[in-house]
Parts: C-alpha cells; sequence; structure tokens
C-alpha cells in the first residue's frame, strides 16, 4: 500500500463515492489484499522445495506464511493491532504525522514519486527520498542479511519486521503507480516538475477520479479483481497457482541483489507512464479527473499489466529469500 498521496486499499470498487476518495488521496493503497497476498503466495509455492530457506523464514514468523505477511505493512497504518507488539514497536519507532512526510514515516515506505516522464529511477529526481520504496527494500534485504547498521536501520528495525515488510514492498514496487507519478500544470496538462515550476502531484493517482473510484485504487484492486476475474479464479491462493503453471517472462533480475529495486522500478516506470498517458484530464477540484475512450480496452490491457507484475513480484520474492538462505 501506499500513503502520503505505497500501494493499497480495502476499499470496494463499485461503492467508493468519489468524494471518499478525494479524502482517502493522502492515505493511498499498494496493492489491495488479493494482489499482495497472490504475490506471498506464489513465493510461498516456490521456497517450498528449498529447505534452508523454508528453515529460516520459518525462525523469523514461525508458521505465519508469506502470504499473510503479505498485508502485516498495510495493517501497520490500516488496521493496527495494539495486541501486536511488532506492530507497537514498527508503528512507534516510525511514526506517521498526517500531512508530513518525516524522515521515518512508516507511510512513506511504501513508494517513490517519479515524474512519468522520467526513464529511469534517480535517487535524486524529484519524488525520489531516502525513506523511498526503492530504498527501503535494500535496507530490508541488509537488515535480514545482519548487514544492519545506523545508515539502512536508523529506527532499529528488527529481522523479523524487515522479512513482513520485505513481502509488502516487494509488491508495492511492482504496483507501476507507486513508482511513476503524474504532475500537473495549469489546465490539467501533464508536465515535468524538474523542467516546470509550480507543478502539483496527482498523488500516485489518488487525486484523479477514474472508475467510479480514484486512479491509484483502480489500479490497486479493481486491475486485481479484473485480473484474477480474467484467470477465473477467486482467491489468491488460485491465483497464484494459476500464474506458477505460467511463469512470467524475464523476472529473472541480473547484478548484485542490493541493486534489484532499481532495476524493477526503472522496468515499471514506462507502464505507469503509459497508465497515465493512454488517458485524456480535467480540472476537478480538489483534483482532476480522467477518461479513456475505450474502457473496456484500457480495463484489459490494465489487468494484463497487473498479472505480469504481481506474477514477477512473486518470483522475485522467492529469489531474493532463495539468495539470502541458499
Amino acid at each position: 500500500m501506499r500513503t502520503n498521496l505505497n500501494i493499497c486499499g480495502r476499499i470496494v470498487r463499485a461503492v467508493l463515492p468519489i468524494l471518499a476518495a478525494i479524502v482517502l488521496a493522502s492515505t493511498a493503497f499498494g496493492y489491495g489484499p488479493e494482489g499482495h497476498q497472490t504475490v506471498g503466495a506464489i513465493a510461498d509455492k516456490l521456497i517450498a522445495n528449498s529447505p534452508n530457506t523454508v528453515a529460516h523464514v520459518r525462525a523469523l514468523i514461525g508458521n505465519e506464511t508469506l502470504e499473510h505477511a503479505s498485508t502485516w505493512a498495510d495493517d501497520c497504518k490500516y488496521n493496527f493491532n495494539s495486541h501486536d507488539q511488532d506492530m507497537v514497536g514498527f508503528v512507534s519507532a516510525n511514526p506517521h504525522v498526517q500531512g508530513s512526510n518525516g524522515p521515518h514515516d512508516h507511510h512513506a515506505y511504501h513508494y517513490t514519486d517519479i515524474p512519468i516522464q522520467e526513464t529511469h529511477y534517480r535517487a535524486g529526481s524529484v519524488g525520489a527520498k531516502p525513506i523511498d520504496v526503492v530504498h527501503m527494500l535494500r535496507n530490508c534485504i541488509a537488515i535480514i542479511e545482519g548487514h544492519s547498521n545506523a545508515t539502512n536501520n536508523p529506527t532499529g528495525i528488527t529481522q523479523k519486521t524487515a522479512l513482513r515488510l520485505l513481502v509488502h514492498y516487494v509488491g508495492d514496487i511492482h504496483q507501476p503507480l507507486h513508482v511513476g507519478t503524474a504532475y500537473f500544470g495549469t489546465n490539467a496538462q501533464l508536465v515535468n516538475p524538474s523542467t516546470t515550476t509550480g507543478a502539483q502531484a496527482d498523488g500516485g493517482g489518488n487525486l484523479i477520479e477514474f472508475h467510479g473510484t480514484n486512479l491509484h485504487v483502480y489500479w490497486d484492486t479493481t486491475a486485481v479483481q479484473d485480473a484474477m476475474a480474467a484467470a477465473n479464479v477467486q482467491t489468491p491462493r488460485a491465483f497464484a497457482r494459476t500464474i506458477i503453471r505460467n511463469p512470467p517472462p524475464g523476472w529473472e533480475t541480473s547484478s548484485f541483489i542490493s541493486g534489484w529495486a532499481v532495476k524493477w522500478a526503472n522496468e515499471v516506470l514506462p507502464i505507469a507512464t503509459e497508465a497515465f498517458n493512454k488517458l485524456t484530464f480535467r480540472v476537478n477540484p480538489p483534483g482532476w479527473s480522467a477518461q479513456t475512450r475505450n474502457l473496456a480496452a484500457y480495463d484489459q490491457w490494465a489487468a494484463a499489466q497487473v498479472r505480469t507484475e504481481i506474477a514477477r513480484a512473486g518470483y522475485r520474492l522467492a529469489a531474493i529469500l532463495k539468495k539470502i538462505w541458499p
């Protein structure tokens, strides 16, 4: 899930009033529970034949599956459990203040806001932050590997919590609107904030009315549900089984594991760009509204993108865990 403007909601597509969508603009979501749980369920299956990997995962989270752990980071934001001491400790050390993006705001860990005109993720880009999802994925991997220090873990995130966060953030970075964001000038024109003064961010699509909800929730939830319907499945676990029968192309990532998050951001950014470029916009205070000439075609295209990215996320999550604990 995503916030500030991190991927993800439990909001039902057809009944969400647009006013509520606008109000929720600063508490954005990453893939909804179905998307994240599918990522975790894929990884559960793929590590099952690696006893050492499974043993280390079990040592950290016990009998909790990766499917179940996949929504923990969002639960920290929306379903806070004061009886979960891991959650209490994490949220206390990484507090969120509405309307603020402090140096340890766990809501901001779920996304990065790279302008869709950019071709690559750059740490110095508008919208990139030291606590964005790219950096947090790298940090979680280092913590799990035992390489925690004051730079990559200033708030003392435990290995158990880092594993739960990793499962979720791998899903988040594969949600296109958790990486690429539109910035608007006057008259709802898409502009590059690096070259245009006064550009206004759309909050990862949260401030854009679309399809009876907002564009971010559409990509978090609607597109996922459409992808599951196209696969004729009703549960994340069933969706995971379908995906494993047809592995996603190009999921393998070369180079050192610490560089994988940047590669994934670079891969998904063009999808975010296309997601916006397929639409037309008009001002609709306090945000904008989007239209497309062929909604059915957009739905079909978005569902196909989501299926591929969720599949890659599941395979890549398993690859990370197997690489850490071969």
